[in-house]
C-alpha cells in the first residue's frame, strides 16, 4: 500500500473513475497510511482525485502490516479480510489510530477507493 508505483497507478484509476467523481465531489480529507514494516505515506483526497502529499494534515491515520494492506486490495482475500470495516474488526487487521469519525463520514468514498485499489491489484 505504500509502494510509490502502486500508489501512482491507483491515483490514475481513481482520477479516471466516474463513480468516484460523483460520490466524492464534496469530500476533502487526508489519510496517513502506516505500514508496520516501515512504510508511511499521506494520501490527500480532494473532490475526486488523490495525491501523495506529505504537507497535508491527516484527519485519518490507519496502521497495518504490509501483508494486511495487500489483503485489502486483493481480489482473492479470504472472508473477513476483504474490506476496510472487516479488517478493522479482524485480528491482525487494520487499526484506526486516529479519525474514526472521518472514516465513517467518508465511508462510501473510502470504500470506493479500496475497490479501485483492487483494479490495480497487489504487488
Amino acid at each position: 500500500m505504500t509502494d510509490r508505483r502502486w500508489l501512482d497507478e491507483w491515483a490514475d484509476a481513481v482520477a479516471a473513475d466516474p463513480e468516484n467523481a460523483h460520490i466524492g465531489r464534496f469530500s476533502d480529507f487526508a489519510v496517513r497510511l502506516l505500514d508496520t514494516d516501515g512504510g508511511d505515506v499521506v494520501v490527500h483526497y480532494d473532490r475526486g482525485t488523490v495525491r501523495l502529499d506529505d504537507a497535508s494534515s491527516p484527519l485519518i491515520t490507519l496502521r497495518a502490516a504490509r501483508r494486511t494492506w495487500r489483503e485489502l486490495v486483493s481480489s482473492d482475500a479470504p472472508p473477513r479480510r476483504h474490506d476496510l470495516l472487516s479488517l478493522v474488526k479482524a485480528d491482525g487487521g487494520i487499526e484506526v489510530v486516529e479519525g474514526w469519525e472521518h472514516v465513517v463520514r467518508h465511508l462510501r468514498v473510502v470504500t470506493r477507493l479500496v475497490e479501485l485499489g483492487r483494479t490495480v491489484g497487489t504487488r
